[in-house]
């Protein structure tokens, strides 16, 4: 499934957003949220959706990230403009529904989207439950993660403040705006990444991987959304405009049962959160969709949420 239109979308602050779309141009649309925040695009979503032709398939850089200018900006770099973006995206492209699939950090953006605009959504396809709340964080960066890796922890966040998730997240920011930015970027998203992969943890990365600058920009605007935790959208968290919003629309929701990056206790609230959900939560997998079953998941959750619009 290859681009067939990409281009740039320039908001009023002056911030250029990468997009793509791919698929069938009278597909069925389905908008994907990667993850970070600040990851970016890449090319490996295209594989969710590879046995899933009939789908117009559109994706987005978010600001500062991937192929979006100016890569790595913090300015204005808010959940309530990144709300904004994707209603440009959506008016732009002339698009009046769309189907949302996204996890970690897409998950916490779709849920943010459909709250606001439950009338442009016909549904979610949502893994890696994460309401970026300080519960997540900490179990993240202070509390059941490192604990389980306590070695890895004390080589990647050594010079790190560790008494406290604020003091934890703040000495990250110091040192990633300091001259030694690069070696506390690159810590940052080696421990991210390594308790993504749990339970397959790969102990070769922590000495092998060098970051490009799209790294160091994912782990700077990932700090940055962190710090706002979890008053992320006009003082409110992401589990209060759910709850005010009462979404209806079907949400499919996977989450691996051993993800160290955010708990499964995070899924199973949101599937009681939403009583037109269903939820499947993934033994001997974690957080990433390397995990075979994860993905195994995802693939069938969305099929069945697009075969209405498909047939």
């Amino acid at each position: 499934m290859n681009a067939y239109d990409h281009g740039y979308l320039i908001t009023e602050d002056g911030h250029e957003l990468y997009y793509e779309q791919s698929g069938h141009p009278m597909g069925v649309p389905v908008l994907y949220l990667h993850g970070g925040p600040g990851a970016g695009l890449g090319d490996s979503y295209i594989e969710i959706f590879k046995n899933t032709p009939a789908v117009r398939l559109i994706g987005i850089d978010q600001r500062g990230s991937g192929n979006s200018k100016p890569l790595g900006s913090l300015k204005n770099n808010t959940l309530a403009h990144l709300m904004k973006d994707l209603e440009l995206l959506r008016n732009t492209l002339h698009i009046n529904e769309w189907y949302i699939f996204g996890g970690s950090w897409g998950s916490t953006l779709a849920l943010a989207y459909t709250s606001l605009h439950q009338e442009r959504v016909k549904g979610l396809n949502l893994w890696g439950i994460f309401f970026c709340n300080q519960n997540e964080l900490e179990w993240l960066f202070t509390g059941a993660t490192p604990t389980m890796y306590a070695d890895v922890a004390s080589v990647l966040h050594d010079g790190v403040d560790r008494r406290s998730l604020t003091q934890f997240l703040n000495s990250y920011r110091k040192a990633m705006d300091g001259d030694d930015f690069e070696k506390f970027c690159t810590n940052w998203l080696l421990w991210e990444s390594f308790a993504s992969e749990h339970p397959h943890s790969n102990y070769e990365e922590l000495y092998q991987w060098s970051p490009t600058k799209y790294a160091i920009a994912c782990a700077r605007i990932e700090n940055h959304y962190f710090l706002q935790s979890p008053y992320l959208f006009n003082n409110q968290s992401i589990e209060d405009l759910i709850t005010s919003s009462k979404i209806i629309c079907p949400v499919y929701i996977t989450h691996g049962r051993n993800d160290l990056v955010t708990p499964s206790k995070s899924a199973l609230q949101l599937h009681e959160m939403l009583p037109n959900s269903q939820l499947n939560i993934i033994d001997k997998s974690g957080h990433s969709l390397s995990h075979p079953y994860m993905m195994e998941s995802v693939i069938k959750f969305g099929q069945e949420l697009l075969s209405h619009s498909l047939d």
